[in-house]
């Protein structure tokens, strides 16, 4: 995945300050076509300081084209500043902002995307923001989103994600069948649309690969329990939100439900080995009847379409894709699964007042929108209201009503031993009770060491 060069303008900390000419040059490069006048026209603009901004390549079509438009916007309204605007690989992610609080301080950037595990473990790392601009941003935004930052607002909402489901309404029609509402009807669905090898069911991902984040959102739909941790000093800060503590028998029924669907025959072959973009690209062939997708995954598919229609006549094979998403089934008392990336600045930034102001043109409603157009989930309350009865965000909008997420004081030991028994059990070896027991260490035998 090819990328610009990195950004030469010095990053943050004391010896950060960018140069005029660095700056002009990586805008200059980075600006879309017929943008060059906005890095040219500097006639009668005051001093000019610089802010450096790293975003992350994830492979969604169209979506580095449009988070530059939304950046330079920044630029275009604050003559005054100069937008280092640089990209590196989202695979690479974690490793960078690891170095960035380590090491590498003098040239991590002021600005960056971050999850909310990386914004949570490195928070004492970040600006903390204003009292007046956290008591804004709680108005204004869906509480589920908010109470993902673990405690003071360190961050502007990025990117929202909460699962929906996908499926072909087509496909449905010819079974006779209707969208499913509950997981029973969700297993009857995928294995009437199965047809192997020529489609699959429903689609899973695997192990590292966003299989233990399906699996926890699954227990989570089944009742996991919420808890809230009780200590509040600053110097521990804990989470402020209620997280799903996932009791033995919501994993263990979750864990048996995709155990269910293997066994049915509803799930894609090698069910281990899928990453969540590859199943969507398999659903946009035609080769899933169902998949599980996060607000993304409506570019890969309206990217498959426009290539299909751009293809040669006759070269495109069947009829083109039809599509739907309801929200994911949610069974008495369960939850919907919130996970949230934020934009995020460095505490030592030798910018803070720019920092501040782009985290402020960001928390916009116009530009809050541009990013539910992109890849996200309604975040802003007043547009989770306006859009929470249109496709796709129709599916991913329930999900915010009492919504919850990881948690994210204890996701790093939690997520390998949904990993291992997500292995144990979809391979045959043990039953999901006996899958999540021996994951947890709590029989004799030494668990897989798959991390």
């Amino acid at each position: 995945m090819r990328h610009p060069t990195s950004c030469t303008c010095g990053g943050r900390g004391r010896k950060g300050a960018a140069t005029l000419l660095c700056g002009l040059c990586l805008l200059a490069a980075t600006l879309p076509a017929g943008r060059g006048a906005v890095a040219g026209d500097l006639t009668g603009a005051g001093p000019r300081t610089n802010l450096h901004v790293t975003l992350w390549l994830t492979g969604i079509p169209g979506e580095r084209e449009a988070l530059s438009e939304i950046v330079f916007g920044f630029q275009r309204e604050s003559r005054d500043v100069i937008v280092c605007l640089e990209w590196k690989d989202g695979e690479l992610a974690e490793e960078w902002v690891r170095r960035w609080v380590g090491s590498y301080r003098n040239v991590a950037p002021d600005v960056t995307v971050m999850t909310e595990l990386w914004a949570w473990e490195h928070r004492h790392e970040l600006m903390r923001l204003p009292r007046e601009m956290q008591s804004e941003l709680r108005r204004e935004f869906e509480p589920a989103v908010i109470a993902r930052s673990g405690g003071p607002l360190r961050g502007v909402p990025w990117t929202v994600a909460t699962p929906a489901l996908y499926y072909r309404p087509d496909l449905l029609a010819e079974a006779g069948l209707s969208p499913p509402t509950s997981f029973d009807e969700l297993v009857d669905c995928a294995e009437a649309l199965a047809d192997p090898p020529r489609r699959f069911g429903l689609g899973v991902p695997g192990v590292r690969r966003g299989g233990e984040e399906l699996l926890y959102a699954l227990a989570l739909a089944y009742g996991a329990e919420p808890h809230r941790r009780e200590d509040r000093r600053e110097e521990v800060e804990q989470p402020e939100q209620q997280e799903g503590n996932a009791p033995v028998d919501a994993t263990e029924r979750a864990l048996g439900l995709l155990v269910e669907l293997q066994s049915r025959g509803a799930l894609q072959p090698e069910t281990m080995t899928w990453g969540e973009l590859e199943l969507v690209e398999l659903f946009a062939q035609g080769r899933l009847g169902m998949v599980v997708g996060q607000p993304w995954t409506v570019q890969v598919l309206r990217n498959a379409a426009r290539a299909r229609d751009s293809a040669d006549e006759g070269a495109a094979e069947g009829p083109p894709l039809e599509w739907d998403v309801v929200p994911l089934p949610v069974a008495e008392g369960g939850a919907g699964q919130v996970q949230v990336e934020w934009l995020v600045a460095f505490k030592d930034t030798d910018r803070p007042e720019n920092a501040l102001r782009f985290m402020r043109f960001m928390a916009a409603t116009d530009r809050q929108r541009a990013l539910c157009l992109l890849h996200s989930a309604p975040a802003l309350v007043s547009l989770a209201e306006d859009l929470q009865d249109l496709p796709p965000w129709s599916g991913h909008v329930p999900a915010l009503s009492g919504g919850l997420g990881v948690p994210l004081h204890t996701w790093r030991d939690l997520r390998p031993q949904l990993g291992e028994a997500l292995v144990y059990a979809l391979s045959g070896r043990l039953a999901p009770g006996e899958a999540l027991r021996r994951a947890r260490g709590e029989d004799e035998e030494r668990p897989l060491d798959i991390y």
